[in-house]
């Protein structure tokens, strides 16, 4: 493996693991929520009713790290499960509002962090799509 491309997966690696980190602590104070919850919560959304095994797939894990997710969500009323699809429930749904505000303020915070360039940022994020989409096809 070549140093550039090792340079570039740690790179890529710690930005994630530093925005991750403060969404969590941010989501974690003021809604009791981490970015894996609201990510599921958000998945919910956008596909209404999904299966567990579709949940998985669409957040990118396993179907038993969905469920350890799923469950307290369940318990405390902000999803359901009717006849083996998870639903938001009103509360859901109210907290995704909420929290959505949050997550978007972190992420324009980043963005504003100095050295960020917006329009390398520009160029950076269809990249980053392509790049997304061209390791999930690969096995």
């Amino acid at each position: 493996m070549s140093a550039a491309a090792l340079y570039f997966g740690a790179a890529l690696h710690r930005a994630h693991a530093v925005l991750q980190q403060r969404l969590d602590e941010r989501l974690g104070d003021w809604h009791g929520l981490s970015l894996g919850g609201y990510h599921l919560l958000q998945a919910l959304e956008a596909t209404p009713g999904l299966a567990l095994p579709a949940l998985a797939r669409a957040l990118l894990q396993p179907m038993v790290s969905t469920l350890r997710q799923v469950l307290p969500m369940e318990k405390t009323g902000l999803l359901e499960r009717v006849d083996g699809r998870v639903r938001l429930r009103p509360a859901g749904r109210q907290l995704l509002v909420e929290a959505r505000q949050t997550v978007e303020a972190a992420y324009a915070r980043a963005l504003q962090a100095p050295g960020v360039e917006a329009d390398r940022v520009a160029v950076c994020l269809p990249l980053l799509e392509q790049l997304a989409l061209a390791v999930r096809g690969m096995r």
